[in-house]
């Protein structure tokens, strides 16, 4: 048995509440040899506290970061809501050297990014972090000759919802985005994103509470606006499991420091101006 531990700043929140019964439903993809075995968090949520947490999951509570880590042979550090608190965390737990899987949203910064990339590099850890909007099919389905793309994202809070639409953008776009420009109207955040020779628009709506995504790209083919409705969390547990196993992200970390550089740029709110990346 592969034993997983989730690292959390509190344990009552939607990812750790789902991602178990996700996980569970892929097992017998990876023989059934990954269990989320231990569970660490910061602090008690006051609607269910970290045993109550652990009774209800059937995992064993750590009292600290080096206890789950020196128990797991996984980490999965979770943060969603604190990207401010991750930094520190994500360093000591990659110092164990093993296997790490880091929610969104990273951290706080692209300087904060380059950091840890440099600790895993120092320590031979083997880590990644991702959206689980990358692994949308309507996304993937868009062919790659792309001239344009277009995307549609709710957020509930922008310093932790902008990573969603630019993990679909790099993911598809790939790096080399040349200036951004940010538009607000409303609750509407617009962001115009140009390449050498291509370019993408996202348009944001802020502290909504509708969880649809859509895509809609240019090609050769012509283009079609879809709702991405497909199981992009389980897909993407699927490939974290898959990173468990082979030690190996699906994609060049380089992705991600450009999400992040991108994300540093519409938290300026410099607006109705192109910034240079």
């Amino acid at each position: 048995m592969k034993k997983i531990g989730f690292i959390d700043y509190y344990l009552n929140e939607w990812h750790a509440l789902n991602y178990p019964e996700m996980i569970a439903s892929i097992q017998n993809e990876f023989d059934g040899e990954f269990r989320i075995t231990h569970a660490y968090a910061e602090i008690d949520h006051p609607n269910m506290s970290t045993d109550e947490y652990c009774k209800k999951y059937n995992v064993i509570r750590c009292s600290s970061i080096d206890e789950i880590c020196h128990e797991c042979d996984y980490l999965i550090l979770l943060y969603p809501d604190d990207p401010e608190r991750k930094c520190e965390v994500i360093k000591k737990v990659i110092s164990f050297g093993k296997p790490v899987f880091v929610d969104k949203t990273f951290v706080n910064s692209y300087e904060e990014a380059k950091e840890v990339f440099e600790c895993a590099k120092k320590y031979n850890t083997p880590m990644f972090t991702s959206s689980s909007l990358r692994y949308s099919i309507e996304l993937k389905e868009l062919p790659n000759d792309l001239t344009s793309l277009f995307i549609v994202a709710p957020s509930v809070h922008l310093k932790d919802y902008w990573v969603h639409p630019l993990e679909m953008l790099v993911s598809k776009m790939g790096v080399g985005a040349k200036k951004v420009k940010h538009l607000v109207s409303g609750n509407h955040h617009i962001l115009q994103i140009k390449y050498e020779n291509k370019d993408a628009l996202i348009v944001m709506a802020e502290m909504g509470y509708a969880q649809d995504f859509f895509v809609s790209g240019n090609g050769q083919n012509g283009q079609n606006l879809k709702r991405c409705t497909s199981p992009y969390f389980v897909n993407e547990m699927r490939d974290v499991l898959r990173f468990f196993k082979e030690k190996t992200p699906s994609f060049d970390y380089q992705q991600t420091l450009e999400i992040m550089r991108i994300r540093d740029l519409t938290l300026l709110e410099k607006y109705d101006e192109w910034l240079e990346l």
